[in-house]
């Protein structure tokens, strides 16, 4: 007999029994047709399954997308932050140029000067002459033999940078060069490290120095508490380390000029041809005995200076000095030419007067530029939000800075801001496609096809880009005029392209160059007070804009706000020292602000305008929130339905599998049952056969 093993079937309990054995009649694909109809509900809940889980991944995409435009409109709305850091209106940049009075030609600016330009540096110009960097101080060792040799020191020494924490290095009789380097290096290490290195420098064969070398420039290395005379046996130092034997080289602060500052203290004469020429013949000053008083900033007279037609400049630079009122006079050559510096000791500012002999009209003294050091070739406290790298020096020229603002940082991030509105769109595009022939939804449309989440947050979008933004200038008011434009959907050979933006590059690089201001307030949140005293810490997606602005009133206790009205409305506002947030629907509600003043203020105008990046923005912010945000809403309600819906298949399942097992049961008895009665029946007519057999 022919076994068809797909008429096998086996039960919960693990029984085998074939299907029509007997009858003939294939139960099991009986079984298996009636099981299939009845899960027909259970198959259409799993498409729906499948639908949802396919229109979350669709939502999670479209979600994904909307973080990237909030991104790039996190950049341009215009966010309150440290140093502007995260506002691209404030991005600077610096550009410089070099220059000099004599004719010659200077060295290119990169080869003096670096400069790196914050967020928050103030527009404007600078200059600087750089006299001398910065350098570090550098100590040598007397040359010894093999580096790995014991030195036969035995004793101990204090080290450190001038003003910092030292260490002590003590040695032994058999420690080498190579010892006294790895120790000093090892306690410039941890949190108070000595800021000293150490190496070896081999000239030749059996021919080492140790070279000590300070991390920070300007800064001397310092010595104390000597013992065993290990610095001599070194050859650093004969005297415990007052003297040094092998300074290969000073330290010396940075020196330069910055944006034309004088010295108050410091004055020098105009050039003349000798030093040692009478100040009768040099300058006209008549014959006799004359004098002028040098005074503080007061008018007091610190010095009355004496002189004569028959002195000449090194006579007077010396009388000046011996004057004993601290300040000190020198006669400087300049080429050919010479000049009378004089200069106050202690700093403090000193101006001339009193003169009998007309010797002040002919030196045509001056304030000498105000000479600024720095320990340091890395400057960032002369301008501020601008840090200065000083490469090299050259004195005579003039490095000049422009600080400007960076509008290619600008540009770039409203080209980021289109290219992500338009992944949107195009997104959009794709989900919404429609046959053109009987204006029902395509085939190619994606699972998010009708979805008015969707269409809800593009409208909203869209209004944006068309209204612009309002309280602006007119000719600023909208992304068109600028030269973000919407596309001709007309023009298209790519549907999807469909509502998409594109940049005039022309039109958009003029008006950043001619109306940056204009441009700011058409993106970002733009806000002024008429006190100064009143500042802007943040805002948020409820401040919105009211041509006729809002009225602020406070009370200070000399210590901080104790309260603030908002358009004169009671309990408008909170406040927690001298910051103050408007609450309730005052419409400047979600404004952040600081008073640095200590008195009460009534009736301060703020006025600000919301501009589109910032709308875009709040309407972003409020659809991706996690909690009660319309995309998560879709997306909680999506899962929502697939999980009741999985949990009937599972319950329709459950049922269906008690229901083969029970269809399966009652064929095998009816199949049980045939058999029984095939038997009884082959029996009677074997009998019957059997009667009427003829013999």
């Amino acid at each position: 007999m022919a076994l068809n093993l797909s008429n096998l079937s086996v039960d919960s309990s693990g029984r085998v029994s074939f299907s029509g054995l007997g009858s003939g009649i294939d139960f099991k694909a009986a079984v298996d047709s009636i099981i299939a109809a009845k899960r027909i509900p259970a198959d259409s809940l799993k498409a729906r399954i499948t639908a949802n889980e396919d229109k979350i991944a669709a939502y999670k995409d479209f979600k994904t997308l909307l973080s990237g435009l909030k991104d790039r409109l996190a950049e341009l709305r215009g966010a309150v932050n440290f140093g502007g850091s995260g506002n691209v209106f404030s991005a600077k940049q610096a550009f410089a140029s070099a220059s000099r009075v004599d004719g010659q030609t200077p060295s290119a600016v990169g080869n003096l000067l670096g400069v790196t330009v914050a967020n928050g540096a103030t527009l404007g110009t600078h200059t600087i002459e750089v006299l001398r960097t910065a350098t570090a101080h550098k100590v040598g060792s007397q040359a010894f033999g093999a580096a790995t040799s014991p030195l036969g020191l035995a004793g101990s020494v204090a080290l450190g940078v001038e003003g910092g924490p030292q260490a002590t290095l003590t040695l032994s009789a058999t420690d080498t060069l190579q010892d006294v380097r790895d120790r000093i290096n090892s306690a410039n290490t941890g949190a108070n490290k000595t800021g000293i290195s150490a190496s070896i420098v081999s000239v030749g064969p059996n021919i080492n120095y140790l070279v000590l070398t300070p991390e920070q420039t300007g800064k001397r290395i310092e010595f104390s508490g000597e013992t065993g005379g290990i610095l001599a046996g070194l050859g650093i130092s004969a005297d415990g380390g007052v003297t040094l034997s092998n300074e290969l080289q000073a330290p010396q602060t940075a020196q330069f000029y910055a944006d034309g500052l004088l010295d108050p203290s410091s004055w020098r004469s105009a050039a003349v041809s000798s030093q040692s020429a009478t100040l009768g013949s040099l300058l006209g000053v008549p014959a006799g005995s004359n004098s002028f008083e040098i005074r503080d900033a007061g008018g007091a007279v610190l010095q009355t200076v004496s002189y004569s037609d028959t002195d000449n400049l090194q006579t007077l630079a010396q009388a000046i000095t011996a004057g004993g009122a601290g300040i000190t006079a020198s006669v400087v050559q300049e080429g050919t030419q010479f000049r009378l510096n004089i200069a106050k000791d202690d700093g403090s500012p000193i101006a001339f007067g009193g003169d009998s002999g007309n010797l002040l009209t002919g030196l045509a003294l001056t304030k000498q530029p105000l000479l600024i050091e720095r320990d340091s070739n890395t400057v960032d406290d002369l301008f501020a939000g601008v840090t200065l790298s000083l490469y090299g020096a050259e004195a005579g020229t003039s490095i000049k800075l422009e600080i400007d603002r960076s509008l290619t940082d600008v540009k770039s991030a409203i080209t980021g801001f289109v290219d992500a509105y338009n992944a949107i769109r195009q997104f959009v595009n794709e989900q919404s496609q429609v046959d053109e022939k009987t204006g029902q939804r395509s085939a190619d449309a994606g699972p998010l096809f009708g979805s008015r989440t969707l269409a809800s947050i593009t409208a909203a979008l869209g209004r944006i880009v068309g209204n612009g933004t309002d309280g602006v200038d007119g000719a600023f008011s909208v992304l068109a005029q600028a030269g973000i434009e919407l596309v001709d959907n007309s023009s298209l050979d790519d549907p999807m392209l469909k509502d998409t933006l594109k940049i005039d590059g022309t039109k958009l690089d003029g008006v950043l160059l001619s109306n940056p201001e204009d441009i700011q307030r058409l993106f970002a949140f733009d806000f002024s007070a008429s006190d100064p005293r009143i500042t802007l810490l943040g805002f948020s997606g409820k401040t919105t804009f009211d041509p006729a602005g809002y009225s602020l009133s406070l009370t200070h206790d000399g210590t901080g706000v104790t309260g603030a009205t908002i358009n004169g409305l009671p309990a408008s506002a909170t406040v927690n020292g001298n910051t103050i947030t408007l609450t309730d629907a005052t419409g400047a509600e979600g404004l952040v602000l600081f008073y640095s003043g200590s008195g009460d203020l009534s009736d301060i105008q703020l006025d600000f305008t919301v501009g589109a990046a910032q709308q875009m923005f709040s309407e972003l912010e409020d659809a991706l929130d996690t909690t009660d945000g319309s995309i998560q809403a879709e997306l909680n309600t999506l899962t929502d339905q697939n999980d009741l819906n999985q949990d009937r298949i599972d319950e329709m399942l459950t049922r269906l599998d008690y229901q083969r097992e029970q269809l399966t049961q009652r064929f095998i008895v009816l199949e049980t049952s045939l058999s029984t009665m095939q038997r009884i029946l082959d029996g009677i007519k074997q009998q019957t056969d059997a009667w009427y057999k003829k013999d």
